[in-house]
């Protein structure tokens, strides 16, 4: 028997709707480009964040193990329409590595955590790798650079939005060690940035990478490690962390000085003549790894094979401008308010006094416009920061509110900063107080991006308006323009 052509177009038919395909999803997108995906609603493990008042279920996670992934799983995400957020340590003190918000594409850096020592001082690093395991490693060469203390956190995030430890007024923010990088932008190309390559990019990237792209590898320019720290309980070799603990009776005085011993006491008979003598002082000679496992109150810097760390917790920050240090007014109220007010119940608190600048720091001696990261001329950051082992008290919010609000309700004529990798979710005013300094900067340096058809991802707390975590393809489309001129009169939602 032959068929007609009409014949056999009506059994073709008949055959697609009894067996119909299924329309792709951004699993099938990504599983198709052969990455490796977890989807599953009793993934807790891998959803669990560092504070436990936020949990978020992502649409699904991608482990990559390579920039070609990360490309392959941005481009996934804009066919689809599904936010994305880069995870390297999972740190964030909002879990915005999960998104800040159910549906989001997790990239998670777990498989990316490569260390490379190329000589000449040079280390490459991907962005997974957390800062105790990455200190350890680079000082099997003898190298150092200055990053922050906790050794579980990730390098990537830590990066994004300066990176201090106790030797960065000797050596700078994590950024300023920062001589390249390879970055995917939000259409999924790859690109490197350095001094002498994609300069503009560079620019913003040090100081507000995750407004840009997503780092799938840093290049840094390492220190030879100080053979001895003499640690205690300022010029720029000497890092200074003072602590308020609950009860306020007691502060501690912690940090190291890079140098000798002679040096040492000479800074530190200056340093205790202004304020006054401690009950009890604590002085010994460190090796630098010994100094970094010491700062963090001796907690292993390896982290590989150990359990993630958890707290309940909301903290604020507080960066105070050089040219007007907390007055003693504002401190005389911040004592009364934690001498006096209620605390909730099964809360403690601390309070940390940062040295970041004074006397010829190497973070103020970067140029206030030579990279994104907006505080460069600020003398303290403090860290206020309430937790519970137990389910967040119903005032436990506003009891941190309280600590800070003490200093500046009585120093109103200060422009206080925060600090982005201390994030506060519920911060009012926060592209003010994050990012003011380099918002005329950030805003030419956009316009130079849309005139050369780059293409930018946007990660919390974005520079400028654009709502948080949404891909937003900056093309010369009248469809993209309208979005974008929306978005940028739209304030962004606050999780």
């Amino acid at each position: 028997m032959k068929f007609t052509p009409t014949t056999t177009l009506f059994f073709f038919c008949a055959a697609a709707l009894a067996n119909p395909v299924p329309a792709p999803t951004i699993v099938s997108c990504l599983t198709d480009g052969g990455l490796n995906v977890e989807q599953s609603p009793n993934w807790q493990t891998s959803t669990t964040p560092f504070n436990a008042r936020f949990h978020y279920t992502p649409k699904a996670i991608v482990y990559p193990t390579r920039t070609s992934d990360v490309s392959k799983a941005v481009q996934c995400a804009v066919q689809h329409g599904v936010r994305v957020s880069p995870l390297s340590g999972g740190h964030s003190y909002s879990a915005s590595g999960y998104g800040s918000q159910d549906g989001s594409l997790v990239i998670m850096f777990r498989d990316m955590t490569e260390v490379s020592y190329t000589g000449d001082g040079i280390v490459t690093v991907q962005p997974g790798a957390h800062l105790g395991d990455f200190a350890l490693e680079i000082y099997k060469y003898g190298r150092a650079l200055a990053h922050g203390l906790c050794p579980h956190v990730g390098l990537g995030g830590h990066a994004g939005f300066g990176g201090w430890g106790l030797s960065s007024r000797n050596w700078g923010l994590l950024i300023d060690q920062v001589v390249g990088a390879d970055l995917v932008l939000a259409n999924g190309t790859a690109v490197h940035i350095s001094p002498t390559e994609n300069l503009d990019l560079f620019w913003g990237f040090r100081g507000a990478s995750p407004s840009l792209g997503i780092v799938t590898q840093y290049t840094m320019q390492t220190h030879e490690a100080p053979a001895t720290v003499w640690g205690l309980t300022a010029p720029k070799e000497i890092g200074i962390v003072a602590n308020v603990w609950q009860g306020g009776k007691d502060i501690e005085m912690a940090g190291y000085y890079m140098g000798n011993q002679d040096d040492f006491d000479r800074v530190i008979t200056s340093l205790l003549s202004a304020t006054g003598p401690p009950s009890a002082t604590y002085v010994q000679e460190r090796g630098w790894i010994a100094a970094l496992t010491e700062a963090d109150g001796g907690a292993p810097l390896a982290t590989k094979g150990t359990a993630e760390p958890h707290d309940t917790f909301y903290a604020k920050s507080l960066v105070v401008p050089t040219y007007s240090p907390i007055t003693k007014v504002a401190l005389a109220a911040l004592v009364q308010y934690f001498t006096t007010a209620p605390l909730p119940a099964n809360m403690s608190w601390f309070i940390q006094f940062e040295l970041w600048g004074g006397g010829n720091s190497a973070i103020s001696s970067v140029d206030a416009r030579a990279t994104a990261y907006p505080h460069r001329h600020h003398h303290w950051t403090c860290q206020f920061y309430g937790r519970t082992t137990a389910s967040w008290p119903s005032q436990g919010t506003a009891y941190v509110n309280g600590l800070v609000n003490s200093i500046t309700d009585h120093m109103q004529g200060t422009r206080f900063g925060a600090y982005a990798n201390y994030l506060d979710p519920e911060l009012a005013g926060w592209r003010e107080k994050y990012y003011a300094a380099i918002t005329r900067d950030w805003q030419e340096f956009r316009r130079k991006l849309r005139k050369d058809d780059f293409v930018v991802i946007r990660n919390c707390p974005p520079v400028s308006k654009m709502k948080r975590f949404k891909l937003e393809t900056i093309l010369h489309s009248p469809e993209a323009e309208r979005e974008l001129q929306k978005a940028l009169h739209a304030e962004p939602h606050q999780q």
